[in-house]
Formats: C-alpha cells, structure tokens, sequence
C-alpha cells in the first residue's frame, strides 16, 4: 500500500501525466471544433496527425531536410489531408450523421494507406529516433523535466489560449458559431458556411499534426511510436475529454485531457510494477468513460434525427414484390453463392490456403452482428472485436476441460451477457456518445482481458486450443485429422449459414420489427406498447452471440494451423474493417453483410491481400460506396433484379393482382383484450410539467369519458402537445394520470401503452424504413408479445403467432383500403396516407382511449374533410374514447362531444362545442369573430 501512495504522489508521474494530458487536450480540441462547426466527429484526426508524424521522420532521416523547414512541411500535409477530408465528406453533409461518421472511419484506413506508401523500411520505424525541437533534460525542484516536455509546455497552453480566443471572440469564431447553431439561418445571414467548414477543418488537420509531433517523442522516441502513441487509445482518452467538455466546453475539455492524461500515467506505473494487472489502465479508463457519459445523461445526447441510419432501401418496386419470381430470384441467388462456396476446397491446393478462405465465413458472421445492432438497431459499434476476442478465449478456456462443441455455446453466452452490459448505455445515451463505450469495451478487451494469465497462460495475448489434430476430431458431420482442413471449412460455413438463417427469420418476426422501430422512431415504438429498452438490448444481445460464435470459430481457422489466437487478431483495425463490409455491402441487409464480406475479406485473399490491398478494399471501398451509392452494393443488385423482373413482366404481359377491400371493422378487434369500458378511461387532476425551469403546464384537470370524443384547442404554444406527451409518458409531470381507473402517473409510456391508451403524432413519421404491413404489425405486438428464442428457432408459438399477426394486418389494410400501399415504406407515403396508417395502428392496439395530435396537419383540404367520418367511424366501432388536438375548427367541432380550451398552459374553458363557440375568453383567445374560422361547406355533421 505504502508504494501505492508513492506512486500516487510522485512528482515525477504527476507531471508526466499533465503533460500528456495536455497533448490529449490539443487533439479533443481539434475534435471539438470540426464537430461544432460541421456535426461531424473526425475519427480520421489521429491518422491525419500520425501521417504528419511521419512526413517529417522521412524528410529528416531519408532526405536530411533540418527541423526548421520539414516542420512546417509536416503541418502543410496534416493541413492539405484535413481540406481533402472536408471536399470528400462534403457531399454527405445533409446526410445522417452516422453516415458521415462512418465515412471518417473510411478515411480512417485511407490515410494508413498512403502513410504505408511512404518511404520508410520497417526496420527504421523501431530503431530510428523521431526528430525533437528541444533536446536534453533538467532538474528543478527535484523534478525531471525533458526536452520534449518543455516543448508541449511552451507550445500547448498558448496554442489552447489562442484557440479559445479564436473560437469566442473572433469574427471567425463567431461564424463558426452560427454555422453549428443554425445551418441554413447562417447561410441566410451571408456567412460562406462552405468556407467556415474548410478553414474549420484545415485547422483540425494543423492540430493532429502538432499533436503528433509533440506526443511521439513522449512515447518513447523512435518513429514506430507515432502510430503507438496516436492510435486508438489517443483516441479513446481525447474522446473522454472531449465527453467531459460535453462537446462545446473548451474549459472542461482542457480539465477532462489533464485528469485523464494522470489517471493514466499513474495506472501505467501501477501496472509496470506489478501492483496493477497489464491494461489496468484503459480498462479502467472505460470505466471512467461510462460513468462520466451516465452523469451527463439524455440531455446531452445527440439529436435522435441525427443518428437515424442512413438511406431507407426498399427490396423492389411495391409491384414487382408481388410477381411469382420474385422471392425465386432471391433464392436462386444464395443457392448459387451457396454452390460456389461448396467447391473452393476443390480448387485449393493447400492446406493452408484452406484455412485462409475457411476465415471468410468467419468474418460473414461477425459483418451479421454489424447489421444487427448498427443496421437495425442503429447504434453503431466500433469495438465489435472485443466481443469476437471473448468468444475466442473464453470458447478456448472452456475447451480445455470440455468438449469444443459443448464451449462454444457457453463462449456464445458469454458474448450475449457482455453485449447487454455494453447496451446498458444506450438505454441512457446514443449516437456518438454509444459508439465511444463501445470503442472503450473494445480497448478494454485487447489491453487487459485477452492478456490476463487465466485465459492466455504466459500473459503474452496467445491462446490455444486443445484439439488433437494427428488423432483427429471432430466437427459435427466433419472430421480434421492431419493436413486435412476441409471439414474446417465446411463446419465454418454450414455455421455461416445456420447464422444467415437466424438473423433472416429474426427480422421477420417481431423481434426484427422492434428493433427497427425504435431506431426508426422510439417515441411512436413505446405508444405501440413496445419496450425500448428491451428492443435495444435484444440488439445488443443477438450481436453479441454472434461476434462471440465467430470467435469461437476463429482458433479452427488460425494460418499457422496450430489452433490459437493472439492479441494481433482484435486490433482496433478489425473492428473498423469489419464496419466497412457491413456499410459497403448495405448496411441493415443480410444480403449486403454478403456482398461486403466477399469484396472486403475473400476478394484480397483470392489476390494474397497484403495489408495495403485490405486497407484499399476497405479504406477506398467503404468512401467510394457511400459518396455514390449510399444504401451500399446490395442497391445495386436489387436494380438489376428490379430491371430483370420488370423486363420479364412486360414480355409476359404480367399484371399485379388486384386487391379486394372492405371489411367489417367488428371482426378486427381482438377477443382477448378485457372490456374497459366501465371505468372513465381518462381522469387528469392538476397536471403540471416543467421544463428547463419554466412553467409549460399549469394544474391542468381533464376527463374523458366512456365513448366520448374530448376536444383540446387552443392558440399554438398554448401546451396542448405538452398535456398529450405527459399523459403518453414521455415527458415527466405532476399531478394524477389515472387511466381506467388506474394511477399512471409513474408508468412508462410503453406500460401505459399496454393498458390501451393509443397515440397519434402530430408529423405522422412512424417507421420509415419499415412498410406498411409491418407498421401494423408492430403495434399488434400488443396481442402477443414476440419471445426472443422462439423467435431465433422457429419455435412455437412464434410461427403460429407470426401467422396471425400477418392475417390480422392484411385485414387491417383491406378495411382501410390501404391494399395498393401495403408493401410501400413509410418514407415513401405521403402525409395523408401516413395518418390512415396511424389510424390502423391504433385499430391494431385495440386503443379504448386514442389520443390524437393534429391528426389533419399536413394534409389537404379535400383530405382533411373526409378525415372527420372516418375517425367518427373507427371511433364508433371500437367503443373508444378520444382526446384530439386540432387546429381545424370545422372538423374538431363537427366530431367532439366537449372541448377545453387552453391558454399558456392553463385551461380557460371546458363545455360543448356550442358553448366554446360563444365563449367570450376563447373568442378573445382563440376562435376570434369570424365565423368562417369554425364554418366550412360540406361538412359532414355529427
């Protein structure tokens, strides 16, 4: 304990600490200003710097340049790689931004590449030292102060005071305010917001070389250091200060590098002694991270538009999807992917070449825990490695007294136990915020847990599995026995393909459908009674099982044959490779994970892929496919077969078939739902809600009886949405929500959802890359909740239940005469159609109490007339109650049984709709004196 404290205290690590934190400050800095001016987090900004690093390495010791001149040409190249980033990402800018967070991790490996092209041996990278502006060391105060330490104390502070003068109280700064805050607005006001972002971002390259100039020599000096000391970990603890400033706070980003800079020396130190087990120190800093980003909370996470997945695609043109060849066609397709695969061990001569392609199935499966938890869930991860690396060892630790098919499973379930670990956040924070825990658990995983003595014996990172090749084993339907690894490969993609088949059934049943519906639109998720945190952590979940059965596989498929794994396979470089086959196949498509797999994985192995031909591949590939084709290669494909089917419809003469409608609304409901209608299904007593301080409602009391339909009016910003969103559950308040006679007011909005209380949104957005049939089929998850293995196995009840909610939902649709849009996304439907939808969402709940918001907004006249009935008719068929908030005065009087009326929070009259017309306080606030307002020609009476 005693050499604890005298670690804690030494002045000698504390200052070391500083210092660097210092330097980690400099790059969150250049982080913090891209993101304020452009919404984009620049992961690219350490290999830009490292690039620098090594530009003037090569000049010096290749070209004998002096310091004075190749430093300003090192700051030009991070300077010039920063205004390319900023050309190449700037036709994404009105893209999603995990879009365009993707697209630096593209970067990411195309600036390694070019820095791999630059003329330095190997062998000079480790034993040549990097050039420093000061030299020698010095004793003050019994401290020992270097050379290059006195370079980042004479240089940083004074650079950061600069910078926050720059940002705070130059013309500039305040230009690239006023781009962050409000885009077009700055646009308006005459700011040249394209410059602001160039300058912004030449700026972010300036700092990412300076920061490796300075860093590299504190990191032991030698060239190979640059690489070391500006990978992942720089990374990792720039973003935790940068977190710590909360994205905008240079003050608190400044605090947040220094306190990391010591927590990690010290730990480090720790650790080199012995006191602390190897990679305490990033295993500890993932800890920091989590509990910082916990403190501060969803107010600080990024928009949620801002994270939605990139470009919706849809399978095939609405008609085509309806043509007796279409799924054929599909099939066909994997049969023949298939059929090939089955012959590779024919055209392969050696035993090592075996195992190399063995690895491709491998990687498919891993790129399928990609697409579920990024392309359907929406959250992306940069560590998916750390749960491939868990699955390896623990697969491997387990094997050792068991036999290997008996640990791979309990190596899987280890993976699925540690992915919900990792999804606890996101039940709290998303978008950038997740994807740096998920970066930290990566991390975490490579430094400390794969080097632990239990799970790789010598503490060197290398495990191995206790198979016995000479006797032979074996694999299911396969045996290895000598130089024979066909059934190694066979085994790998009989599991790939078992892997495809899962995830293939999960999305179609509600499992899939509610995974996509809360990164579509959690709101509306949670009032169709599903659960966002437990859709989140299914994602999670079924991610992580299948990173850690790869995992399992990866020993089979080791090069060397000798069935282990090293550290050198979970480098952060994986991770980000296998982001880009999910993202260049087509992100959210089991056929994209496919395609990516073969360009990004098999096709550089077919060539004998050195290192720059997989960073090509992925680095060039995943920029190529996102600045041209967006929605990846699977939309390519899906062209060609629309164009195939189309060509073949035409010369047959083939016709969609037409779709009969209209059904009787009585048989839509469902049986088992118990009778509500005893109980007033709304009673509201002084609600209030506060939000940011200020006052929005105020003691609000509201009742909606049985069968009843409850205007709610009133001048906008007068809190009618405010009242809707407390009483769904998504905004707190006080006061009583009693629903059926049941106290609600603690209840989330999902768990309120399930009592029937039915919600309509004002902008109508529900799930946008879903299709019509599955919105339905989402809200009537509130009959028969999907189960997570049933649903993965095909057991029952899941098919018989996916049957129903099927037939249930084509009834829905026919009733509504939705049949021609039943196969259309929800992005693609006009604002009209949307709302009918929403409509046949609430028939699906069963809602006995339906809370409209705006129903008619956005809709046209003729549209909006017609809309009155039908919701009198829903209404009546049901034996639901309403409570509407319309602006369309003709309509919301012709429907409503009795109106409030609102003013700044506060209800100032409740009655019939004839005495809210003749109301003096909602004439003076609301109505007016134009009878015109509240009359219209034809329409359609109570």
């Amino acid at each position: 304990m005693s050499s604890m404290i005298a670690l804690t205290f030494s002045g000698d690590i504390l200052l070391d600490g500083l210092i660097q934190g210092l330097v980690y400050a400099l790059v969150a800095f250049g982080l913090l200003l891209i993101y304020r001016a452009t919404g984009v987090i620049n992961f690219a900004q350490g290999q830009i710097g490292a690039f620098g690093g090594y530009v003037m390495a090569v000049l010096q010791i290749r070209y004998n340049v002096s310091y004075g001149l190749s430093l300003p040409l090192a700051l030009i190249c991070g300077v010039v790689l920063g205004v390319a980033a900023e050309l190449v990402l700037r036709r994404l800018f009105t893209q999603p931004r995990l879009l365009l967070f993707v697209a630096t991790l593209g970067l990411t490996q195309v600036v390694q590449l070019l820095q791999l092209r630059l003329p330095i041996p190997d062998e000079q990278a480790t034993s040549v030292t990097f050039p420093v502006l000061i030299g020698g060391s010095w004793e003050i105060a019994g401290l020992t102060l270097t050379g290059p330490q006195l370079t980042v104390l004479l240089i940083v502070p004074v650079l950061m005071l600069f910078l926050g003068w720059l940002f705070h109280r130059s013309h500039f700064g305040m230009q690239v305010r006023a781009t962050a805050d409000n885009f077009p607005a700055a646009r308006l006001a005459g700011i040249g917001v394209r410059s602001v972002s160039t300058k912004v971002w030449a700026l972010g390259g300036l700092l990412a070389s300076l920061s490796a100039l300075l860093i590299a020599p504190l990191q032991g000096g030698s060239l190979a250091s640059v690489q070391n000391a500006l990978g992942p970990k720089l990374l990792l603890l720039s973003l935790i200060a940068a977190m710590v400033g909360r994205m905008k706070s240079f003050g608190w980003t400044l605090v947040g590098g220094l306190v990391a800079g010591v927590v990690d020396r010290m730990l480090v130190t720790w650790s080199l002694g012995g006191d602390l087990p190897k990679g305490a120190n990033i295993a500890t800093l993932f800890v920091i991270l989590v509990v910082v980003l916990f403190t501060l909370g969803r107010s600080e996470s990024m928009r949620d538009e801002s994270w939605q997945l990139t470009s919706k695609v849809r399978s095939a043109r609405v008609e085509l999807t309806r043509h007796p060849l279409y799924r054929s066609l599909t099939l066909f397709g994997f049969l023949l992917l298939a059929a090939i695969a089955l012959v590779v061990p024919s055209q392969v001569d050696k035993p090592s070449e075996m195992l190399k392609f063995a690895a491709v199935p491998v990687y498919l499966i891993i790129a399928l825990s990609v697409t579920v938890v990024t392309g359907w869930g929406g959250q992306l991860s940069l560590g998916q490695f750390g749960f491939v690396a868990l699955g390896s060892y623990l697969t491997i630790y387990y094997a050792n007294s068991l036999p290997y098919l008996v640990a791979l499973p309990i190596g899987i379930a280890w993976g699925v136990l540690a992915a919900v670990i990792v999804g606890i956040p996101a039940l709290r924070v998303k978008g950038l915020y997740l994807a740096v825990v998920t970066l930290g658990f990566g991390l975490a995983i490579r430094s400390w847990f794969i080097v632990a003595e239990r799970f790789a014996p010598g503490g060197g990172g290398s495990a191995q599995l206790n198979v016995d090749r000479v006797k032979g084993f074996r694999l299911l339907f396969w045996t290895v026995q000598g130089k024979d690894f066909d059934g190694i490969y066979y085994f790998c993609l009989f599991v790939a393909i078992l892997a495809i088949l899962v995830v293939w059934r999960i999305r179609r049943t509600g499992i899939g459908r509610s995974i996509i519906a809360t990164r579509d639109n959690e709101l509306t998720a949670a009032a169709y009674t599903v659960a966002p945190a437990r859709a989140k952590l299914l994602a999670f979940a079924v991610s992580g099982g299948l990173a850690a059965l790869a995992g399992g596989l990866l020993p089979l498929v080791a090069r060397n044959a000798q069935f282990k794994v090293d550290g050198l396979l979970f480098d952060f470089d994986e991770s980000l490779r296998i982001v880009a086959v999910a993202v260049v196949g087509g992100i959210g498509s089991i056929t994209g994970a496919v395609l990516g797999t073969l360009l990004i994985i098999a096709v550089p192995m077919v060539f004998d892929g050195t290192k720059q031909v997989e960073l090509f591949a992925s680095g060039f590939g995943m920029l190529i496919v996102l600045l041209y084709f967006p929605s990846g290669l699977i939309s390519i494909v899906h062209s060609v077969r629309d164009n195939l089917l189309s060509g073949i419809a035409r010369r047959s003469g083939w016709k969609p078939p037409v779709r009969q409608e209209g059904v009787e609304v009585a048989s839509l409901g469902s049986s088992s739902k118990p009778a509500r209608v005893t109980n007033v299904p709304l009673r509201v007593n002084g609600l209030s809600v506060v939000l940011g301080g200020r006052v929005i409602v105020n003691d609000v009391t509201i009742t909606v009886g049985v069968g009843e339909v409850v205007g709610l009016i009133g001048t906008n910003g007068a809190g009618k949405t405010t009242i809707v969103n407390a009483l769904s559950g998504f905004l707190p308040s006080s006061g009583v929500i009693e629903l059926f006679g049941k106290d609600v007011s603690s209840m989330s909005a999902h768990q309120r959802a399930r009592l029937g209380q039915g919600r309509a949104f004002q902008n109508a957005k529900l799930f946008s890359s879903l299709t019509v049939r599955e919105t339905l089929m989402v809200a009537l998850e509130s009959r028969q909740r999907s189960l997570l293995v049933p649903s993965l196995l095909a057991l029952p009840p899941s098919p018989r239940a996916e049957s129903r909610k099927r037939r249930e939902s084509e009834e829905i649709i026919t009733y509504l005469g939705l049949g021609r849009y039943a196969d259309s996304l929800m992005g693609e439907l006009s604002t009209g159609t949307r709302r009918i939808v929403e409509l046949g969402s609430l028939i699906a709940l069963d809602s006995t109490l339906m809370l409209l918001d705006e129903p008619t907004a956005g809709v046209a006249q003729r549209e909006t007339e017609a809309f009155g009935p039908l919701i009198r008719m829903i209404q009546k068929d049901l034996g639901a109650a309403i409570l509407i908030i319309e602006h369309d005065m003709p309509m919301v009087m012709a429907i409503s049984d009795r109106i409030y009326c609102l003013e700044a929070g506060q209800v100032i009259a409740e009655g019939d709709p004839m005495s809210i017309r003749s109301n003096s306080a909602v004439i003076a606030s609301y109505l007016g004196t134009d009878d015109r307002a509240i009359e219209r020609s034809n329409t359609s009476e109570r």
